[in-house]
């Protein structure tokens, strides 16, 4: 697949022709992309006074957002968005982060990861499985070997640590604060998608009864999806996300997800905003987890020190779009058949 046959520009435009009948709110990043405007575009569809609403979002991610507005638009043009209950506001939110999404990166315009940055900034620990592993993942140079030395750094501390079976899963994804070029970096401060996800969320979405999907790509099995929630066993949002999607829901906080538990979670920031809420992320299969980390700290350094025009970083973003979109009739019309279940289902509560 060409990387540059998949562009932030098109998957906007598509998605604002596609929603010309909603109520869009198109909120401008103060930076650009490489064509121009970015923006984090809400469009609402139903009855604004409705009790309760479905949320889809796409693009927390940045670059898993080419997948979140295939199934966006998909939905659209299927005409999901004219057959909605009496009782429903449909809200559709696309590119989270457009930062990411139009640079075909994970991370915003600060290296943040925005599902690590929902956070109270001021209480949060040192990751210290993170911290010995940290250098690996900020190499100066980038070349055919680096990515086999990343790997001696990473099995070099995960045999100490051979007594505890999720050990590095979790240092490296769970989210860490004190290296602000590494991966999984969760920020200082809430960042500019942040801002907007929760004043959406006040002006939009307050008093409703909300289930949302925000959807992303690269854990798991390539093709197949889970619901992943974050909820303590026994609680209501858990039972309600059971009793909506049956065995797809799994969750970090019994160790059953191929997540691991995160810190400053978009459903962790959604529900200090939202009283009735279930939220899920959609998460998709692309390719082997190592696969789409040596991409990811590939991108790290071309940002850093490389040169995007270059055959090497092309390179590189193939590597991002192959890691997070799958170039593939099948894997789409699996994620989208996914989706589907998933929505009916939320639409029929």
């Amino acid at each position: 697949m060409d990387s540059h046959h998949y562009r932030y520009l098109d998957a906007r435009r598509t998605f604002l022709e596609l929603a010309v009948d909603a109520e869009i709110e198109s909120r401008v990043h103060p930076l650009e992309g490489p064509d121009g405007d970015i923006a984090m575009d809400i469009a609402i569809w139903g009855n604004g006074n409705a009790t309760k609403a479905l949320v889809l979002s796409s693009g927390t991610h940045g670059v898993e957002g080419y997948c979140g507005s295939f199934i966006q638009c998909q939905f659209l043009l299927d005409g999901m968005h004219k057959q909605l209950p009496d009782d429903l506001m449909l809200v559709m939110i696309h590119g989270v982060n457009p930062h990411g999404f139009a640079w075909q990166r994970r991370v915003n315009e600060d290296n943040i990861d925005l599902n690590r940055n929902f956070a109270d900034h001021s209480t949060l620990s040192q990751n210290q499985g993170y911290a010995e592993i940290a250098a690996a993942f900020e190499p100066l140079d980038w070349h055919e070997e680096s990515s086999a030395e990343v790997w001696q750094t990473v099995a070099e501390a995960a045999l100490r640590h051979e007594s505890e079976p999720r050990w590095q899963g979790a240092a490296i994804t769970s989210g860490q604060y004190a290296f602000p070029n590494g991966l999984f970096y969760g920020g200082e401060k809430p960042a500019w998608s942040i801002q907007q996800l929760r004043d959406v969320a006040k002006s939009t979405l307050s008093g409703k009864s909300v289930v949302w999907l925000d959807i992303h790509t690269a854990l798991g099995r390539y093709g197949t999806g889970e619901c992943i929630v974050e909820y303590q066993p026994d609680s209501k949002p858990l039972k309600l996300a059971y009793a909506l999607w049956g065995e797809r829901v799994k969750n970090t906080k019994t160790n059953d997800s191929v997540s691991s538990d995160i810190a400053g979670s978009i459903s962790y920031g959604m529900h200090q905003e939202i009283d009735d809420l279930v939220i899920a992320g959609l998460e998709y299969g692309t390719v082997r987890a190592r696969q789409v980390l040596e991409a990811l700290i590939a991108d790290q350094w071309l940002h850093r020190y490389g040169d995007l025009q270059s055959e090497q970083g092309r390179a590189i973003k193939q590597q991002m779009m192959d890691a997070f979109y799958a170039d593939d009739p099948v894997w789409r019309a699996s994620v989208y058949g996914i989706a589907q279940q998933l929505v009916a289902a939320a639409l029929k509560r």
